[in-house]
């Protein structure tokens, strides 16, 4: 198990998973029972809805690209992927629950998994995705 999880493979996994975690907060907490994101988009704005859906796109489109490299082994791919997964890990959960929301407002006890979840599998994907970054340039250096 401890080699799994320091290798591409399982780097990538966690990766994937901090992505899932993350698109559930986005679409399901936040979208649904946050306030504040109804006030910000109101449907009589199609213009900043319509800029809104595709900066959305842009950060998705550039995550799932950056799986993609991940899992081939690039580098770039894996610098950007440990970036999205800190932002997982710190942005989705780190401060949701410091900052934002203490634990139990963000509709209890799914939201609070789903927060959980984005601070606990996006420092796992962070600390893998690490490992291969160092190795990576230990392997470049060698050869």
């Amino acid at each position: 198990m401890k080699t799994w999880l320091v290798s591409l493979n399982g780097a990538v996994k966690l990766a994937i998973l901090a992505f899932a975690t993350l698109i559930a907060r986005i679409t399901f907490l936040d979208a649904l029972y946050v306030p504040e994101f109804r006030v910000m988009f109101p449907e009589n704005q199609p213009g900043g809805i319509a800029v809104m859906t595709v900066i959305f796109i842009i950060f998705i489109g550039v995550w799932v690209w950056a799986l993609l490299a991940a899992s081939r082994g690039k580098r770039g791919g894996l610098i950007v992927v440990l970036l999205y997964s800190l932002f997982t890990a710190i942005g989705g959960g780190l401060i949701t629950l410091t900052a934002f929301c203490p634990v139990g407002c963000a509709v209890p006890p799914v939201g609070d998994a789903i927060v959980w979840a984005n601070l606990i599998i996006g420092l796992a994907a962070s600390i893998a995705l690490g490992f291969q970054l160092i190795w990576s340039r230990a392997s470049v250096r060698t050869t």
